[in-house]
């Protein structure tokens, strides 16, 4: 017998009233265990149980497969889910608004005295606009880049506008489609105008190839052009990392933007205890002291999982029971892992049905199958990822990298964390059912990089059998932008190897 579940109070708020009608349900149906219920949801007996412990909403779809495993209509509890969902977001929007943490939004200018840990990076670019007159923040996705420009940097520009002795003006400013076009006259001050200080952020505009590639450029070289000694600019730009993906190689401020690039580092423990403890205490709050050394364990090491953090913290205060942030309380919301398979949930329920196939599709390209009918984490090329550049891919591919739960890296892009994949109930579902898809593709994808490796030999295509799996998968689907363009060519010629030697 499982342990009995914790009593619950309905006029607690729209999520302990919510868990209590799933319980009634489940009573109604016979109280069959989460295990039995498993069996006909298809989901697992942890993520039902959490549906009804009351700590948080459910996903629409644990709700759907709850009820129905206890033969209630999946209709009735989709409105009574939708309306959970409203009366939750209202109830809880006065609340998250005084929260010193961000959750996964990054921190604005209006929260720097909330934001804490990166001292040291917020010097070295200083000392970079200082003598160079320009500076590029490098690092992965989720790393806290635009925080720490906005939040850390932004503000003391500012002050020291203030006190320069000349006239200096600061300016945020993101790139947008057309970059150049729209900041030209800004990049280019005249000898009598103040000193402009620029700040560039959500740069992802500019790791976006073709058609606007050269617009884009023309853009980094009106920044780059600070470093010119009668400039009358600084600059700061925060570099994402795709974009030197599709940058030209041979650019001839490439060797000056590299020469003037601050990589963000992970946080050190001291760092993170800051980062923990501080913003709490500035709202008049206590951080348990085994709170914080299990969140330090839980990240440091980890830079990309910043947003996880915050996200964590956000979901303690929620639950805080007093003045002080409790491990118990940590816990209870799942931890990291509850927090990644909360917030998958939460974006596939957001996706329209098209989007989930596009999702589907695109998670598949960052798993590989193990030899233990289990799953790992697979790092992605950026040759790869040009397979997401059209319309319908790339939104999608952006909704989960601002999730967290995609990080674009320098020379990669891979899930955010080894529980997407455990924790994600959907995610695994979709993963069993392709289960044969996803490994040829991946036996594929090693194939037909080899091929190019290897300078297109012959004898390195795919025949017989292999070949015929494979057209039968890939080139008849219903995907027709599953593949990326090496592989498409990689079984179109040998499809042709084939041809040919039938023929002779």
């Amino acid at each position: 017998m499982g342990r009995p579940e914790k009593p619950l109070d309905p006029g607690e708020g729209p999520v302990q009233r919510f868990a209590s009608e799933l319980r009634a349900l489940r009573s109604d149906a016979g109280s069959p265990t989460y295990r039995s219920m498993a069996c006909r949801a298809h989901y697992s007996p942890t993520a039902l149980a959490q549906a009804a412990a009351g700590d948080r909403l459910p996903s629409l779809a644990v709700v759907v497969a709850f009820a129905r495993a206890c033969g209630g209509n999946p209709d009735e509890w989709q409105q009574r889910w939708s309306q959970a969902a409203e009366e939750s977001a209202a109830f809880r929007d006065d609340d998250v608004a005084l929260s010193p943490y961000r959750g996964l939004e990054r921190f604005e200018s209006e929260q720097r005295h909330l934001f804490f840990g990166r001292d040291r990076v917020v010097d070295s670019l200083l000392d970079l606009i200082r003598t160079k007159r320009f500076a590029a923040l490098s690092g992965p996705s989720g790393s806290g880049k635009s925080s720490l420009l906005r939040a850390g940097l932004l503000p003391v520009l500012r002050d020291a506008a203030r006190c320069a002795g000349h006239p200096v003006t600061v300016h945020l400013i993101t790139p947008g489609p057309r970059p150049a076009t729209t900041y030209e006259q800004l990049l280019s001050p005249g000898a009598d105008d103040p000193e402009r200080w620029i700040v560039v952020d959500e740069s992802h505009e500019l790791g976006t190839p073709v058609p606007d590639l050269d617009e884009r450029l023309r853009f980094v070289e009106l920044l780059v052009a600070a470093r010119r000694p009668e400039s009358r600019l600084r600059v700061v730009l925060n570099l994402r990392p795709d974009f030197l993906w599709w940058c030209p190689r041979r650019t001839p401020w490439l060797d000056a933007l590299t020469d003037c690039t601050v990589r963000m580092p992970g946080m050190t423990s001291a760092e993170l205890r800051e980062a923990i403890v501080r913003p709490a205490a500035a709202a008049g709050l206590a951080v348990e002291r085994d709170l914080t050394a299990r969140l330090i364990d839980d990240f440091l090491g980890q830079p990309t999982m910043l947003p996880m953090l915050s996200n964590a913290l956000l979901r303690v205060w929620c639950r805080r029971r007093g003045r002080v942030l409790t491990l118990a309380d940590y816990e209870e919301t799942g931890g990291v892992r509850g927090a990644l398979a909360t917030t998958a949930e939460e974006v596939f329920d957001r996706l329209c049905a098209r989007q989930r196939l596009t999702a589907r599709r695109v998670l598949r390209r960052f798993v590989a199958p193990d030899e233990n009918r289990s799953y790992v984490r697979r790092p992605v090329r950026p040759s790869e990822l040009r397979a997401f550049e059209d319309r319908e891919t790339r939104p999608v591919l952006n909704t989960l990298v601002g999730a967290r739960l995609v990080t674009l890296g320098e020379n990669s892009a891979e899930l955010t964390h080894d529980a997407v994949i455990s924790e994600s109930p959907r995610l695994r579902r979709w993963l069993e059912e392709d289960r044969e898809r996803l490994l040829h593709h991946r036996y594929l994808t090693e194939a037909a990089g080899a091929w190019q490796e290897l300078g297109h030999d012959e004898c390195d295509l795919y025949r017989g059998k292999r070949l015929a799996i494979a057209e039968s998968l890939f080139l008849s689907c219903q995907e027709p932008d599953e593949l990326t363009g090496l592989e498409r060519e990689f079984l179109t010629a040998s499809r042709h190897a084939q041809g040919h030697r039938h023929a002779a």
